[in-house]
């Protein structure tokens, strides 16, 4: 993609940090918005500094918790309708927990993969078939260093972008370094 003017992101986790900044990244770049996140308070701040940043965009909210499936696919669905069309997704959000793994409880551990890994793979497959009908569409997954080296106290965040980045480098096109992928997958 050599430009964003008139393309339509959606991005998930914009209510603050990363997901923020992407967004008035690309407000600024003409890039129209779907932006989501569990934080309606600050996902609502995040498109009014996006629309002040480009008051000629077209701007979308959902509240969405990523590691629900069905709104994720739902919201996939709005965004796609709002926008006439998606061209990327940002697949952003994510939590971190501070624990040894010995002492990590099974429900923090499952809540923090449903959001960081979950999350993605939802947002990935949900957005897929809209990315695919644009003809011009490409799935950004976020990770993190802590998806390339591991660190004490931060086992349970590490699986899950170790995981993200295992994910995303599976899914490249055919033709690009690293594994093939069936027709199936992939924008």
């Amino acid at each position: 993609m050599k430009n964003f003017n008139d393309k339509v992101a959606a991005i998930t986790g914009a209510a603050s940090g990363i997901g923020r900044a992407l967004a008035l990244e690309l407000a600024g770049r003409g890039c129209h918005l779907a932006l989501s996140d569990i934080d309606p308070v600050g996902l609502a701040a995040s498109a009014v500094l996006a629309q002040q940043r480009n008051p000629g965009l077209r701007i979308s909210t959902a509240q969405v918790d990523t590691a629900d499936r069905a709104a994720v696919y739902a919201w996939a669905d709005q965004a796609a309708a709002a926008h006439g069309q998606i061209h990327l997704i940002f697949n952003n959000a994510g939590v971190a927990l501070s624990t040894t793994l010995e002492h990590v409880k099974r429900e923090d551990f499952e809540w923090l993969m449903s959001i960081n890994f979950w999350g993605v793979v939802w947002g990935t497959q949900a957005f897929l078939p809209h990315l695919r009908a644009s003809g011009d569409g490409h799935v950004i997954n976020l990770s993190s260093l802590f998806g390339l080296m591991s660190l004490p106290l931060n086992g349970c965040y590490n699986a899950s972008k170790f995981a993200v980045r295992g994910y995303t480098e599976a899914d490249r096109p055919p033709g690009q370094d690293g594994p093939q992928r069936g027709a199936d997958h992939g924008a």
